[in-house]
């Protein structure tokens, strides 16, 4: 089943030159039968502020929403998006604890992402290409009051071309290689 217009919608929110990665992680997903829907892509400065107060700051016993000040976190710079697995789109909290998670962080990660899900106080949702280090990405926004573009080379075919491999064997011949007992 291909994204929806509002998942569309966000991953064109990101910019052009990595627009191509995270489609293809997509495409990995639905190929590993685990269609997800993107929730967020670019997310503004003032968001981010709204975000980064939430929860700790309204209600002790509430785990706060995000720890990334504004200007630490890869949505202000269009390079991330958080999606969710369809599958637990309606389940409260999307099921964090669902085995899906893992599939698709694996698929990530073998896209070249970085996936939320790893970090000490776990983000499963959220995606980012590195594409240059948070310091360099803020430093052209204080400087310029713009977002700074990216550039991936050599070309996104090529680029998605490796992808593509890569997910192939993380998401399938890997797996296979290991109950082989090869890996």
């Amino acid at each position: 089943m291909p994204l929806g217009p509002y998942s569309l919608s966000q991953l064109r929110t990101l910019q052009p030159t990595v627009q191509p990665i995270f489609n293809a992680f997509l495409e990995q997903c639905e190929a590993a039968g685990i269609p997800c829907d993107v929730v967020e892509g670019e997310r503004t400065f003032a968001k981010q502020q709204t975000l980064y107060n939430q929860g700790v700051d309204d209600d002790p016993s509430t785990p706060k929403v995000t720890n990334a000040k504004p200007g630490d976190s890869y949505h202000q710079y269009k390079l991330a998006l958080d999606v969710v697995p369809r599958a637990y789109r309606s389940m409260k909290d999307w099921n964090p604890d669902g085995p899906l998670w893992l599939r698709i962080g694996q698929i990530g990660e073998a896209a070249g992402l970085t996936w939320g899900g790893r970090w000490s106080s776990p983000d499963k949702p959220h995606f980012h290409l590195a594409a240059a280090p948070l310091a360099e990405l803020k430093a052209y926004w204080e400087k310029f009051k713009q977002i700074m573009p990216v550039e991936i080379g050599p070309t996104s075919t090529a680029i998605v071309a490796a992808i593509t491999i890569a997910v192939i064997f993380w998401v399938f011949v890997k797996p296979k290689l290991e109950r082989a007992g090869i890996l």
